[in-house]
């Protein structure tokens, strides 16, 4: 199995088995229950932007921070385009803790965790270790028709030299082709989705960007897909749609400190 769920000081998080492999990596998909959040954002709530407290919002990404033993701790804020965020340590970028209007993160500085929130869309991480550099991607199906997966690896290639073949990939817990429904899809969706129909107005959508992965010119077998719907798992996840006032999972993928 490529995700296993691990539990320890009262947190928990859906382990990579990629970092058995290069332990210069750290990834986390965090799992809602711990944390100080009171319903109906109970447990870890990752998210300013959902109506919780702030003060326990910075609460829970400190026990994100510290159990990852990291620098800092990267959010943004996000609106399901394609802007990105580069933080490179050629240019010594000064400490951010949030930022407005981007969805990809990218850095090659250890010790800078890149967090992603979701409830219902993809955190697609990436990891380069040929160039020692890591992605982390917002998206949704809105991004998947801008396809923002295969813009963050146009970045990474253009800045760092990273050769897509080189890439792994994990796609976080997310909303599952079970839960996936679109109503409106002729209008929301370009006709190249429909095929990813599962059944009447229900879309795969893990498929989806398992593909623009692969257009973008990752090898299948580097692509993970941790398959946990967001909506179904009520216990572990926050989901959208499952309960419009909710908190936010967080997924966040970091380089090591030497």
């Amino acid at each position: 199995m490529n995700f296993k769920r691990v539990q320890e000081d009262g947190l928990a998080w859906l382990a990579w088995s990629l970092e058995d492999v290069f332990p210069e990596l750290s990834y986390r998909s965090w799992i809602r229950c711990g944390g100080v959040s009171l319903p109906p954002y109970d447990g870890l709530n990752l998210s300013y932007g959902v109506g919780d407290d702030p003060d326990r919002v910075s609460q829970n990404r400190r026990l994100v921070r510290l159990s990852m033993a990291l620098n800092e701790l990267i959010s943004v804020g996000q609106v399901h385009g394609s802007n990105t965020l580069i933080l490179s340590a050629k240019e010594k970028p000064q400490p951010v803790r949030e930022v407005h209007g981007i969805d990809i993160l990218i850095t090659d500085i250890p010790g800078l965790g890149l967090l992603i929130k979701q409830a219902d869309c993809q955190a697609v991480a990436l990891y380069d270790p040929e160039n020692q550099v890591i992605a982390n991607i917002h998206c949704g199906w809105r991004g998947n028709v801008h396809d923002v997966i295969g813009q963050a690896v146009g970045h990474l290639r253009a800045g760092f030299g990273t050769r897509p073949e080189n890439l792994r990939a994990a796609l976080s817990p997310s909303l599952g082709p079970c839960c996936a429904e679109f109503i409106n899809y002729r209008k929301e969706f370009p006709e190249k989705f429909w095929p990813y129909q599962v059944r009447p107005h229900f879309f795969d959508l893990w498929r989806l960007s398992c593909d623009q992965l692969q257009q973008a010119g990752v090898r299948p077998g580097n692509i993970h897909v941790a398959g946990w719907c967001s909506r179904c798992q009520e216990k572990d996840l926050f989901s959208y749609r499952r309960a419009q006032v909710t908190g936010r999972n967080g997924t966040v993928i970091a380089l090591r400190r030497p």
